[in-house]
C-alpha cells in the first residue's frame, strides 16, 4: 500500500581570517591599532565598499552558535539575558523558546533585519551584530515588518510585572506609510546601527536583497524615507554602554565589528550630512544632543522640581563641553563635562531641572558648545496645580500604563477611568509613590480618559486610545502520531488556541503529514473556522523515519510559520518467530524441520525441548549445540525483502560459557549466504540483537554458531524492506505532550533541562535515544538541550 490523499543569489567572498584578530580579542576592549585605517580619506560610496572589505572577513558561528553567543554578548550584570522587545529578565538556556503563547514565556532569535529579506542566506542568517534575544511572542508579532514610526501604534499586551517594547501600526514617518514596528526609544540607535552595519558588512550582496527599506542598489542601500529614519534614531540615541560591551564580546566570537559602533560618525560620512566629505579617525569633531531639537518634561507640578535626563555625543572634541539654559526658571547640571568623556563611547548625559512657581507653558534653549560647535534642544514642560499625570505608557488593545508624578499630600491617591463607553466612570486606589498603574480589561479601539485625585489635590485629565487587538494562533497541543510504512496512523487531536483571529484559518503541512478538519477528509492543507479548536492529524509514509514538519497557519494577514508537528514511521515487522509451535521430532541434536507459526526453519545440531529453561517468552525455545555445525536456517523465503532481524540469545547455562554466532541471510533461496554481523550470548540473562540486513526482493536468514558452547535463541523478528532504515527528514530531538506527559524525543544521547515558565526545575538529565517519558504537572514547560529549545503545553 502506498500513502495518498485523493483530495536570484551572488557568490559570497571567500573567508580568510587574519590570525591577528583571534589573537588580539583579549587584548583589546575596541578596535585593535589600525583596523579602519584603509578607511581614511574616503567617503559616501567609497567609504561604505572600504568598510566592507575590512568585516566581512568573519567568523560564522552558526544558527545554533547564537544561543551560546548570547552568553557573552547579551547577558545583564545579574546573568540574565537583555532583551530589547520586552523589559523581561530571561534566564540563559533555560527559558529559549520553542512554541510561546504570550509575552514573558520564552526568548528567541530575532533577526533585526527579518532573514526573509535576504532569503535566508548565510552567513547573514546566523550574524549576531543584527541577531539579538527578544521575547518570542513580540518577534512574532512583528515578523517581517520593516522598522519605522507609528504615532497611533499600539503595543503587544503582556503579563503583570512584564511590559512589551515597541509598538505596531501604520508608518506616519513621512515617505512609507505601509505597516510598521517601532522600537523603543532606548534601542533604536541600536537598531539602527545595526541596520548600518548589514548594509556596510554585505555591501557586494545586498542590491539583490528585498524590503520597503531597501533600496535595491550597493549604494545607499536603503530608500531615502529609510535613510532619514535610520539617521534620526542613529543620532537622538547615541551609542551605549551597552552596544559598546557587546561589540567587543561580539567581536570575540566572529572576529569582526560594528563600525558604526566604534566611530558613530562614519554614518555621516556614509549618508548624512558630511557624505561628500572624507573621513579620518583624527578628523573633525562633532557635537549632537539625543532626542532631536525638543525635549518634552511633559506635565510637573508647581512648586516640585521635575528634572529630565539627555545624553550627548561628541567625536574628537577639543574643548570640553559648556551646558547652559536660556531661561532662569531652568537649571542643568553639570555645567561643564570633560571633552575626553563626552567623546567616549557611549557619549556622556546631563540632568535639566526645574520648579515652576505657577501653572502654564515653561520651555527654554539648552545650549551644549564645544569650541565653535554649538547645538541647541529646546526643552519645555507645562506646569499645573496639584498631581500631574502624564501620557499613558504601553498602549495595548486591552490595557494602558497610567502615569503621573508623584508630589506628595499622602501616599494613597485615586484614578479615575471614564470613556464614552463606560456607563460609570471606574476608580481604582493607586500606590502614589510609584508614579504608574496598569489599567486592564479595556476595549480595543476605544477612547478613555484619566485623572487622579489626592485629599486635596487633582490632576490634569489624560485622553488615549487603545490599540487593535493583535491576532495570533498557537498550538495548545502537540501530538505524536505513528505508524508503520505505507499504511496512515489513526487520526490525533490537535488542540489550537487562537485569539483576535476573525478570517478563516488556512491549515498546510507537508507530507509526510495530513490533517482532516472532521477526521474523515484527509489533505496536506485545509480551512476553518475561527472558532473551531480542534482538528486531526496523521501520519502516513511508505518510508521508515521520524519526521518534523512545519504547521503553517494563514488567517487574512496574519501567519504564523514558527508551530511544528512531529510524528514517527517505525519499521513494519511482518515477521516474528516465538518458537511456540508443536516441536513433535524435534527434541534431538540429529536435525529436524521445524514448522514455525510463520515458516518452515531447518534445525542443524539443535533442537526444542518443551519446557528447557530460560525462555525469552512463552514456553519453548531452540538449544543450539556446542560446534560451528549448529545453525537455525529459514527453508521458506520471505516476500517483501528483509529489512532489520532481531534475535533473543543467552547462555544455555553459565557453566557452559559464552556462544558465539553470525546472522547470515542468502538472496537466492539458501544457494548462497551472507554474513549481516555476529553476537555473543554470555549472559544466562537474554539478549536482543539487532542485525541490518535491508535487501529487497525474497530472503532467507540463518543463524549460525562459530564458537562456544551450548545457547539458546528465541524470538526471531524480521521487519520488511524499506528505501530508507534512517531517519527521512531528520529531527535531531523534539519536545511534546501527549496524554497528559510531556515526551522528549532523542536522536542520540544528549542531557535535556525540562523547566517551568515559574523557574523550577522538573528534570536535568541525559535522555537515552528514542521517546522518553516525563510525569509534570499541567502546564507550560520550556525544554533545552543547551543548544536549542522548545515550549510545550501540557494538559
Amino acid at each position: 500500500m502506498q500513502c495518498a490523499i485523493n483530495q536570484k543569489s551572488k557568490r559570497l567572498k571567500p573567508t580568510i581570517l587574519s590570525f591577528f584578530l583571534a589573537a588580539a580579542v583579549a587584548a583589546h576592549a575596541e578596535a585593535p591599532a589600525g583596523y579602519y585605517s584603509s578607511c581614511e580619506g574616503k567617503g559616501g560610496k567609497q567609504l561604505i565598499e572600504q568598510l566592507n572589505s575590512v568585516i566581512f572577513d568573519h567568523h560564522n558561528v552558526g544558527y545554533g552558535g547564537l544561543w551560546t553567543m548570547y552568553k557573552d554578548t547579551d547577558t545583564r550584570s545579574d546573568g540574565t539575558i537583555w532583551d530589547m522587545y520586552s523589559t523581561k529578565h530571561w534566564t540563559y538556556k533555560a527559558e529559549q523558546c520553542g512554541n510561546y503563547g504570550g509575552v514573558g514565556d520564552c526568548y528567541n532569535r530575532e533577526h533585526s533585519m527579518p532573514k526573509s529579506w535576504f532569503d535566508d542566506a548565510s552567513p547573514m542568517y546566523s550574524d549576531g551584530f543584527h541577531i539579538y534575544p527578544t521575547d518570542g511572542k513580540v518577534n512574532g508579532l512583528r515578523g517581517n515588518m520593516p522598522y519605522g514610526e507609528c504615532a497611533r501604534g499600539t503595543t503587544p499586551s503582556a503579563p503583570s510585572g512584564i511590559k512589551a517594547l515597541g509598538k505596531i501600526g501604520a508608518c506616519t514617518f513621512p515617505g512609507y506609510s505601509g505597516e510598521v514596528f517601532e522600537p523603543d526609544d532606548e534601542y533604536k540607535g541600536d537598531f539602527a546601527r545595526s541596520y548600518f552595519y548589514m548594509a556596510a558588512c554585505y555591501n557586494h550582496l545586498i542590491d539583490d536583497w528585498h524590503s520597503d527599506m531597501l533600496a535595491g542598489n550597493t549604494y545607499p542601500a536603503f530608500k531615502p524615507w529609510a535613510v532619514e529614519l535610520l539617521l534620526k534614531w542613529h543620532r537622538q540615541d547615541p551609542v551605549s554602554d551597552k552596544e559598546t560591551r557587546r561589540n567587543d564580546a561580539v567581536y570575540k566570537h566572529q572576529h569582526n565589528r560594528n563600525p558604526f559602533i566604534d566611530h558613530p560618525e562614519m554614518a555621516e560620512y556614509i549618508w548624512g550630512d558630511k557624505k561628500n566629505d572624507r573621513w579620518s579617525a583624527n578628523g573633525e569633531p562633532t557635537l549632537t544632543v539625543a532626542g532631536g531639537d525638543v525635549a518634552d518634561m511633559g506635565y510637573v507640578a508647581v512648586g516640585v522640581k521635575a528634572s529630565k535626563t539627555l545624553r550627548l555625543q561628541g567625536s574628537n572634541l577639543k574643548a570640553d563641553v559648556k551646558i547652559s539654559c536660556q531661561d532662569a526658571a531652568f537649571t542643568v547640571s553639570p555645567a561643564v563635562i570633560p571633552a575626553s568623556t563626552a567623546s567616549a563611547s557611549g557619549g556622556a548625559s546631563f540632568t535639566v531641572s526645574l520648579t515652576a512657581k505657577a501653572a502654564g507653558d515653561y520651555a527654554s534653549a539648552i545650549s551644549v558648545s564645544s569650541g565653535d560647535l554649538n547645538s541647541v534642544v529646546t526643552v519645555k514642560a507645562r506646569a499645573v496645580d496639584g498631581i500631574p499625570a502624564q501620557e499613558p505608557r504601553y498602549v495595548t488593545a486591552t490595557s494602558a500604563m497610567a502615569t503621573w508624578a508623584y508630589v506628595g499630600d499622602g501616599t494613597a491617591y485615586t484614578l479615575t477611568l471614564s470613556g464614552p463607553s463606560l456607563t460609570n466612570p471606574v476608580e481604582y486606589p493607586v500606590d502614589a509613590t510609584k508614579g504608574e498603574y496598569l489599567i486592564e480589561d479595556l476595549e480595543p479601539l476605544t477612547q478613555y480618559a484619566y485623572s487622579l485625585r489626592s485629599e486635596h489635590l487633582t490632576s490634569n485629565v489624560v485622553e488615549f486610545v487603545t490599540g487593535e487587538a493583535f491576532p495570533f494562533i498557537e498550538l495548545a497541543s502537540s501530538p505524536y502520531p505513528e505508524s508503520v510504512p505505507g499504511e496512515p496512523s489513526e487520526a490525533y487531536e490537535l488542540e489550537l488556541y487562537a485569539e483576535n483571529i476573525s478570517d478563516p484559518i488556512r491549515l498546510s503541512i507537508d507530507a509526510p503529514f495530513e490533517l482532516s478538519a472532521d477526521n474523515s477528509v484527509w489533505a496536506h492543507a485545509i480551512t476553518i473556522d475561527p472558532e473551531q479548536d480542534v482538528i486531526y492529524v496523521r501520519i502516513c509514509s511508505d518510508t521508515a523515519g521520524k519526521f518534523g514538519k512545519l504547521l503553517l497557519a494563514e488567517a487574512g494577514d496574519y501567519v504564523n510559520d514558527e508551530m511544528y508537528v512531529y510524528g514517527e514511521v517505525a519499521e513494519r515487522q511482518s515477521f516474528a518467530e516465538d518458537f511456540e509451535a508443536d516441536a513433535k521430532g524435534c527434541g534431538t541434536y540429529n536435525g529436524c524441520t521445524y514448522h514455525g507459526a510463520y515458516a518452515d526453519w531447518h534445525l542443524a545440531n539443535a533442537g526444542i525441548w518443551p519446557g528447557d529453561k530460560p525462555v525469552h517468552s512463552g514456553k519453548q525455545c531452540v538449544r543450539m549445540g556446542r560446534n560451528s555445525n549448529s545453525a537455525i536456517t529459514l527453508v521458506t523465503d520471505k516476500a517483501h525483502g528483509i529489512g532489520v532481524v532481531k534475535v533473543h540469545a543467552a547462555e544455555w547455562t553459565s557453566n557452559e560459557g559464552p556462544a558465539t554466532f553470525r546472522l547470515e541471510y542468502s538472496p537466492d533461496g539458501g544457494d548462497t549466504w551472507q554474513s549481516a554481523g555476529t553476537a555473543t550470548a554470555d549472559s544466562e540473562e537474554y539478549k536482543e540483537f539487532t542485525f541490518t540486513v535491508n535487501k529487497p526482493g525474497q530472503g532467507r536468514i540463518r543463524v549460525q554458531q562459530t564458537a562456544g558452547k551450548r545457547f539458546l535463541v528465541d524470538d526471531i523478528e524480521i521487519s520488511d524492506y524499506t528505501a530508507s532504515v534512517e531517519t527521512v527528514e531528520g529531527i535531531a530531538w523534539g519536545a511534546f505532550s501527549a496524554g497528559g506527559r510531556l515526551l522528549i524525543d532523542a536522536a542520540a544521547p544528549m542531557r535535556v533541562t525540562v523547566c517551568g515558565v515559574d523557574g523550577i526545575v522538573w528534570a536535568d538529565d541525559l535522555m537515552p535515544v528514542g521517546v522518553t517519558a516525563i510525569d509534570v504537572a499541567p502546564g507550560i514547560y520550556i525544554v533545552s538541550n543547551g543548544a536549542e529549545a522548545r515550549r510545550v503545553m501540557v494538559r
